[in-house]
């Protein structure tokens, strides 16, 4: 095998430590996990639902095998990066693979953690690229060119082998490879296309976070050739039973009153319910005319509608700038275009629009006393499913 690990015994101090620093590719480290023997395959049935161990992004301390807690892209490199030097300060000799998404490599502090790595020498240090040149916003040229993402990569001093993503004897040789690599870092840029193998899948950017329904389901796993390997209806099945049991759960702890309070819940009291983001979007839309606002897209732009400033709107393509998945250097640039003038606006999820880029905002957009939107959309625990690292909790703490 290519990664020493054992799952009767997963903390193993020999192991190599495999680190998903794309945490939102949770669904195939769960499955992973499970065809290695960590646990029933059938109990990745509750993924995504309240109080389950398989979280929509991987949670260190609720499931053995998950090395570490993930999900806010470009934070999983570098906790790599600092338990590969510890693995040298040990003198141990095992290996720390780093799985990343090509759109992850926007965050600035992927290549802190790239030069670090070379500046020490890191040749225990393997990191492993998905280059399907697709994000959530569309395709990473489009949003914020990568390329030539392997001589910028050889530029800070990593040993870099390109190799196609969908071929297991050529991943298994290269991976091979590198682990004989000496004194520098390694990175392997894996060419894939996302979705590959399902035909309304292949290169399309809906299918992040979205699940297929039952026919396109039936349809994905024949073409995969899998209809045979996996029982659908006893997945469905123990999925049902476990949310039974949880609303049942739920359910037991909401406040009982001897009439119904509870807002929507009676007709004479029925409003129409819209997510605020979409008032948000709305209002961009209507006054984003003004030549002096100026939108700053943060890679779900469709998702909390920041979109809707520029969507029918040929006019406002220049106001219209796409930073990637880039929170802090989003907000300092929103800076600058508030001092010469501008009404700049940044929207993401709440926790990425105020947390992730905290000292930006308060030394630089606050203590300037500068004029930047942010709208954070998502807020509270209305993304529950997603997992902790997706709650903007702080906000209402």
């Amino acid at each position: 095998s290519v990664a020493k690990h054992d799952p009767k015994n997963p903390d193993w101090e020999g192991r190599d430590r495999i680190v998903w620093s794309a945490g939102h590719k949770a669904p195939a480290l769960y499955t992973a996990l499970a065809m290695s023997g960590y646990y029933p395959i059938e109990e990745t049935a509750y993924l995504r639902k309240l109080n389950s161990r398989f979280q929509g992004h991987p949670h260190r301390l609720e499931l053995k095998g998950v090395e570490v807690s993930t999900g806010s892209l470009g934070q999983g490199f570098g906790i790599g990066v600092g338990m590969a030097l510890a693995a040298k300060l040990n003198r141990k000799r095992h290996k720390v693979f780093v799985i990343t998404g090509d759109g992850e490599w926007d965050e600035g502090s992927m290549w802190e953690s790239a030069m670090e790595a070379a500046h020490y020498r890191l040749d225990n240090l393997i990191v492993l690229i998905d280059r399907n040149y697709l994000q959530i916003d569309g395709n990473t040229e489009t949003i914020m060119k990568l390329d030539p993402l392997e001589k910028k990569l050889q530029a800070f001093g990593w040993q870099v082998f390109p190799a196609d993503g969908h071929n297991m004897a050529k991943i298994l040789a290269v991976l091979e490879k590198a682990k004989k690599v000496k004194d520098k870092p390694i990175a392997i840029i894996f060419k894939t296309i996302k979705g590959k193998g399902v035909s309304f899948m292949e290169n399309v950017t809906g299918w992040h976070g979205k699940a297929p329904n039952d026919e396109e389901l039936i349809k994905a796993l024949k073409e995969l050739k899998l209809e045979k390997k996996i029982d659908v209806q006893k997945f469905k099945a123990l999925a049902l039973e476990y949310q039974k049991k949880m609303t049942l759960m739920v359910e037991k702890q909401v406040p009982k009153f001897k009439r119904n309070y509870w807002w929507n819940g009676q007709e004479k009291m029925k409003a129409e319910m819209v997510p605020t983001r979409f008032g948000f979007g709305q209002t961009l839309a209507k006054h984003g005319g003004d030549e002096r606002v100026v939108c700053l897209g943060l890679d779900i732009s469709e998702s909390v509608q920041i979109s809707k400033f520029y969507e029918g709107f040929v006019d406002r393509k220049s106001r219209w700038l796409s930073m990637g998945i880039a929170e802090q250097s989003a907000t300092t640039v929103a800076g600058g275009l508030a001092k010469e003038g501008k009404l700049p606006v940044i929207s993401t999820y709440g926790v990425f629009c105020s947390q992730r880029n905290a000292d930006q905002m308060r030394t630089s957009i606050c203590y300037g006393n500068l004029n930047v939107l942010f709208a954070g959309a998502h807020g509270g625990i209305s993304v529950g499913p997603d997992g902790a690292t997706h709650q903007s909790l702080e906000e209402i703490s």
